[in-house]
C-alpha cells in the first residue's frame, strides 16, 4: 500500500525531534485551550502508558481542560496483552485515566464477546459510528460524545476501519449458520459519517474531532482511509488517526467543501505522544512528542505496569531455543519488510508449517509475524510477541488452480503493505507488480474472482522426495498448512479459501508449531540456514 504524504512525513518527524519541548513552560497555548493528548496503535508497548500519564499530569497543571483519547489497537499486539486476553492493558488504561477511545481491528482479535467484555472494563467511553448490528440495525456504541469545555462544544466522533471483519477474523462477525450479524458499513461509510457529523454540529458542536482507525494507507481503487473519508466529508475539524502506523504531525486535507483539515498521527508502541491544543477562537495546533526522550513517567501507573509484568516474568523469561542469526521482519531501520517481501522469519515459521503437519506446502500472511525473534537467546515472551494473536492452524488440500489464486490476492498490492501477503515454504514463484493487479473483490472486499492479466508468472512446488522444484500442475491436489485465520476464516480477504478441501483444526496455536518445530525437528536451535532468503518470492517488475 502507499504512504500518502512522504515528503511531508519526513519533514514533520525532523521537525518533531528537533523543536517539540516536553516542557510546559514552553508551550505557547494559554490556560483557556482546550488540551486533547492523543495516541493509536500502543499494541501493548505498555511502557509508555508512564510516560503518557505523566504528560497528562503536566498538563493539567497549567491547563483547566485535558482530555486523554486513543485511536485504537491496544489491547492486543504484545505477550502482555494476549497472555491476559486484553485485560491487563485495561487495568493499565484505566490508572491513566482516558475519556474515549474508538475500537481498532485488533480489538476483536479475541472474539466479540470478549471485547464488548473488554469495553465495558474500560473506564472510557467507546465511540464508534460505523459498527453496527444488522439485527437491530443499531450501532453498538454511541457515535459521537460532546464535551462543553467553558461554553465551547467540542464533539469526539469515533470510527473504525470498515475493513475490519477481513483484517480481524470473519467469523467472529457471523452467526451460528454462517451469517453476517455485524457490519462496519463499508458500503456507505462516507454517509454513516457524515450523518454522525451532522447530527453532532445540530446538537451544537462548535469543533468536530474524529477518534479514527482508518489508516492513511491505499486500500486498493476506491479504498477507504482517513484522507479518502476526509475528501468525502465535510464538517470536521481534525482527524486523529491510527492503523497504518504512520508519523504524521499535521498534515492538511481539503474536505468536500474545500476547507482544511488536519490529520495527524503518532506511529506505534508510543513513538510519540500526540498533543491536540483548541483554541477557542478556532485554531489548532499539533505536536508530537518523541517519548524516548520524554522522561517523566507518573509512579502510580509504573507501579502498575511493574506489577502486571513481574507476574509475568516467569513465563515470559524462559528461553525456548538459541539462534545463530537475527530472523528479521523489520529492516535495520525499522521498516517492516514482512507484509511485502520474502523474509528469513517468513522463511522460517512457514518451514514450521511445513515440517510439523508434513504437508507439501505452507503459507502464512506477513500481518501475523509481529516481531523480530533476536540473534541469541530467543525466550516465551519473544515468541509470543512474534506471534500475539493465538492464531489456529490446520492442514487441508487445494489444487494447483486454487494455489494460483491464492498467490494472486497474495501479491495483489505488492509492493505495498498487506497483511495477507503470504510467507511461503514447499513453493516458489516469481510476480511482476508492474502489472495492475487483476483480482476483483466483492462488497466485503474480498477476493471475488481474477479478471485480466496476473501479475503471478511462475510457480514451482518442492518435491519432497528429491528436494528440487518442479512446475505447478493446475490440475493436481497439494497437502497445505495454514492458519486457521486464512484458511478457515477466511480472514484477510481469502474468501477463495472455501475452495479447499478435506481441511482439518489441528487444535493447537501457532506459537505451539514454532516450538514443535524447534524441539523435535531442530534440537532447540537455529543456525546459519535463516542468514537469508532463499529466492522463495521474487519480483521481477521491470
Amino acid at each position: 500500500m502507499k504512504r500518502h504524504f512522504l515528503l511531508f512525513l519526513t519533514a514533520s518527524i525532523l521537525c518533531c525531534c528537533l523543536s517539540v519541548s516536553c516542557d510546559s513552560n514552553n508551550h505557547e497555548s494559554s490556560t483557556h485551550d482546550i488540551i486533547v493528548l492523543y495516541e493509536n496503535d500502543v499494541h501493548c508497548g505498555v511502557d509508555g502508558y508512564a510516560n503518557f500519564a505523566a504528560l497528562k499530569d503536566e498538563m493539567k497543571a497549567t491547563h483547566k481542560y485535558v482530555t486523554v483519547v486513543s485511536n485504537g489497537d491496544f489491547v492486543q499486539g504484545g505477550s502482555l496483552g494476549a497472555a491476559s486476553h486484553g485485560r491487563n492493558i485495561i487495568n493499565i488504561m484505566n490508572e491513566v485515566g482516558y475519556d474515549y477511545v474508538t475500537l481498532g481491528n485488533h480489538e476483536f482479535d479475541y472474539g466479540i464477546p470478549r471485547q464488548m467484555e473488554l469495553m465495558e472494563e474500560l473506564n472510557a467511553e467507546c465511540l464508534c459510528c460505523n459498527f453496527k448490528d444488522l439485527r437491530t440495525g443499531k450501532p453498538i456504541y454511541d457515535a459521537y460524545h460532546i464535551v462543553n469545555y467553558d461554553g465551547f462544544d467540542v464533539a469526539y466522533i469515533g470510527m473504525s476501519t470498515p475493513y475490519t471483519i477481513n483484517s480481524s477474523t470473519p467469523t467472529y462477525f457471523k452467526d451460528e449458520n454462517g451469517n453476517f450479524v455485524y457490519s462496519f458499513c463499508i458500503d456507505n461509510f462516507y454517509d454513516v459519517v457524515q450523518e454522525a457529523v451532522n447530527s453532532a454540529r445540530k446538537e451544537g458542536a462548535d469543533f468536530v474531532v474524529v477518534l479514527s482507525h482508518l489508516g492513511d494507507e491505499d486500500e486498493g481503487e476506491g479504498g477507504i482511509n482517513s484522507p479518502s473519508m476526509i475528501e468525502n466529508t465535510y464538517g470536521i475539524d481534525v482527524v486523529l488517526d491510527g492503523h497504518s502506523h504512520s508519523v504524521i504531525l499535521d498534515s492538511i486535507i481539503k474536505n468536500k467543501n474545500g476547507e482544511n483539515v488536519t490529520l495527524t498521527s503518532t506511529g506505534t508502541k508510543f513513538q510519540y505522544m500526540g498533543v491536540l491544543t483548541i483554541n477557542p477562537k478556532g485554531t489548532f495546533k499539533t505536536e508530537l512528542i518523541p517519548t524516548e526522550t520524554y522522561t517523566k513517567t507518573n509512579p502510580t501507573v509504573l507501579k502498575v505496569i511493574e506489577d502486571i509484568k513481574e507476574g509475568y516474568k516467569k513465563v515470559s523469561e524462559q528461553v525456548i531455543f538459541t539462534s545463530e542469526v537475527k530472523l528479521a521482519a523489520y529492516d535495520d531501520q525499522k521498516n517492516r519488510l514482512v507484509r511485502s517481501q520474502e523474509t528469513n522469519i517468513g522463511d522460517f515459521c512457514a518451514d514450521a508449517y511445513r515440517t510439523v503437519f508434513g504437508t507439501d506446502i505452507a503459507f502464512l500472511g506477513g500481518g501475523s509475524i509481529r516481531a523480530d525473534l533476536p540473534q541469541g537467546d530467543v525466550t516465551f515472551n519473544d515468541i509470543y510477541t512474534m506471534f500475539p494473536f493465538e492464531n489456529g492452524t490446520c492442514k487441508g488440500e487445494l489444487t494447483g488452480e486454487l494455489l494460483l489464486d491464492i498467490l494472486e490476492h497474495s501479491v495483489s498490492i505488492a509492493p505495498g503493505e498487506f497483511g495477507g501477503f503470504q510467507q511461503v515454504s514447499g513453493l516458489r514463484f516469481e510476480y511482476d507488480s508492474s502489472i495492475p493487479s487483476p483480482v476483483v473483490y466483492d462488497a466485503d472486499h474480498s477476493f471475488a474472482g481474477v479478471d485480466g492479466k496476473r501479475r503471478v508468472k511462475k510457480v514451482e512446488i518442492m518435491n519432497k522426495e528429491t528436494g528440487k522444484y518442479e512446475p505447478l500442475d493446475p490440475n493436481k491436489t497439494y497437502t497445505f498448512a495454514a492458519s486457521s485465520y486464512i484458511a478457515i476464516d477466511h480472514g484477510d480477504g481469502f474468501a477463495m479459501m472455501d475452495r479447499c478441501t478435506n481441511i482439518q483444526d489441528a487444535g493447537v496455536l501457532d506459537t505451539d508449531i514454532i516450538q514443535n518445530f524447534l524441539e523435535n525437528y531442530k534440537n532447540n536451535h537455529v543456525g546459519t540456514e535463516y542468514a537469508g532468503t532463499e529466492g522463495r518470492i521474487k519480483d521481477i517488475r521491470k
